[in-house]
């Protein structure tokens, strides 16, 4: 991104802490959609509607909630290195595959540029195709997971980059894609974590053929994090009536002995996308969905979506997510979409207040 061209305008939160959650990645066919240009600084955009009411196990927190306004950041992943948070999110006409921003106070961002500049020969350059990245350090340097399009199968899949640097450029050097389904018709969304010294790797298929319906999957990674090291599991499949037949952008929360996966469900860019959690009985489940949702649109914010859960520099916890910047977000369904970023409860499932005040922050030019 060229210098002084994109403004990030933080709007700060005033939460409390009562049900947090994660929000999924959307697209067209519930898969994760790529991103427009950022809009103006001073166009007013709602902030995410967050929880209904307090979950076990919630405690106070009056860290505040952040809104990276014009941040255009759709499946927000947030890794801290080395004092620094760095977001990486998916794909926009400005930012190249995998845009990136740094910040080490989580409140004032900068474009860094582009993570992927260069996709493998077997994926489709271009057409706002590259979604949903994730990173995870292994001994050496560092693992990107990203979905994009195989050229040869025209769907999306997941592929695995490597790079030195949290910032890139991560180079994939593969012949084809780490997970592709395609009898469902592709995989999207990849989101590793750790248990122990063992990786894994959790992630949706399409669903989107004839007998197929969308679910989540994990599988053991090797240690290196590039390849799968046993077979994909599913975890979870729509269910319920509000998931409105998808499920997807799942993420497991790791600590004090408990999994808990959460996830989207319903119309990526429609006031219907929700979030909901499942209860897992370890890494590869089985789990055992919530009866409703607990992060959901409403008069604050419209269709959070792209939730992770990370550890940042200063080691607090936090959800990363991102919301539209317009009320109607099928009037124009690939619009910019900012970062927002809410504080994690220390123990037990993830809460947050409804109804936050909103004060805006300073403009920080990149």
């Amino acid at each position: 991104m060229a210098a002084g061209t994109a403004v990030l305008v933080v709007v700060v939160l005033a939460f409390g802490f009562a049900a947090l959650g994660r929000a999924g990645r959307g697209a067209a066919n519930g898969s994760s959609g790529p991103s427009a240009a950022a809009p103006t600084a001073a166009a007013p955009a709602p902030v995410a509607t967050v929880g209904s009411g307090a979950g076990p196990g919630s405690v106070p927190d009056d860290r505040p909630a952040i809104v990276v306004r014009g941040s255009n950041l759709a499946d927000p992943f947030v890794l801290a290195v080395g004092g620094v948070n760095y977001a990486y999110g998916t794909n926009t006409v400005a930012g190249g595959n995998i845009p990136v921003l740094r910040s080490t106070d989580l409140r004032t961002w900068q474009p860094v540029g582009d993570a992927l500049p260069v996709l493998p020969r077997w994926a489709v350059p271009g057409q706002l195709l590259t979604w949903a990245p994730a990173v995870t350090p292994v001994t050496g340097g560092f693992v990107l997971y990203y979905t994009a399009r195989d050229a040869a199968a025209g769907i999306q899949c997941i592929s695995v980059a490597t790079s030195t640097s949290p910032t890139g450029p991560f180079v994939d050097t593969s012949s084809g894609p780490l997970i592709c389904q395609t009898p469902s018709g592709g995989s999207i969304d990849p989101s590793p974590y750790t248990v122990g010294t063992d990786r894994y790797l959790t992630w949706k298929s399409e669903g989107i053929r004839a007998g197929q319906v969308p679910a989540v999957w994990a599988a053991r990674l090797t240690a290196d994090g590039r390849h799968r090291a046993g077979p994909a599991v599913e975890l979870l499949h729509p269910t319920l009536a509000w998931q409105d037949g998808i499920v997807e952008g799942p993420a497991m929360l790791v600590r004090d002995g408990r999994f808990d996966l959460t996830y989207s469900a319903g119309d990526w860019h429609s006031p219907g996308y929700a979030t909901g959690t499942a209860a897992c009985a370890g890494p590869l489940g089985p789990c055992t969905a919530a009866a409703e949702p607990f992060l959901r649109t409403g008069p604050d914010g419209i269709g959070p979506g792209g939730a992770e859960p990370f550890v940042a520099a200063d080691g607090t916890g936090w959800l990363a997510f991102h919301t539209w910047n317009r009320r109607d977000p099928a009037a124009s369904p690939h619009a910019g979409r900012q970062l927002v970023l809410a504080p994690l409860t220390p123990s037990g499932p993830p809460a947050v207040t409804p109804d936050p005040t909103v004060r805006i922050g300073r403009t920080l030019p990149s």
